[in-house]
């Protein structure tokens, strides 16, 4: 990635880690066109993350955003411990934790807490 690119990319980690997920996903796109074909998997699994994000605290969650999860579960794992000084097994433990949590509830959706139990983004 470019130097910019990177600033490109740790402001859309600021903006899902603030919860704006949507405007996160948007711009993890836009990167994920711009970049090497090399630099896409991370891209990828915090485009999916934050879409997966966003179907769940907006509509609702259900099976997609778990479906979702679990896509970004299995590129992290290719991506461990960290990738562009980013804390990716961190993450991926995280989100496997959460999606857990999720798939043991009686109801979907968000509850109460799910806010500050989201899994964020963390740097090396």
């Amino acid at each position: 990635m470019t130097p910019d690119q990177r600033d490109q990319l740790f402001a859309a980690i600021e903006r899902y880690n603030r919860g704006a997920y949507f405007e996160a996903q948007q711009e993890f796109e836009t990167l994920f066109n711009q970049v090497e074909t090399a630099d896409r998997a991370l891209l990828r699994a915090l485009m999916t993350l934050a879409t997966g994000m966003h179907l769940h605290f907006n509509r609702g969650g259900g099976r997609g955003t778990l479906n979702l999860f679990r896509q970004s579960l299995v590129v992290l794992d290719d991506l461990k411990p960290a990738c562009e000084d980013i804390a990716t097994g961190e993450l991926f433990d995280a989100l496997e934790a959460y999606l857990h949590e999720l798939q043991e509830r009686r109801k979907p959706g968000a509850g109460f807490f799910d806010r500050w139990l989201a899994p964020k983004i963390r740097y090396r």
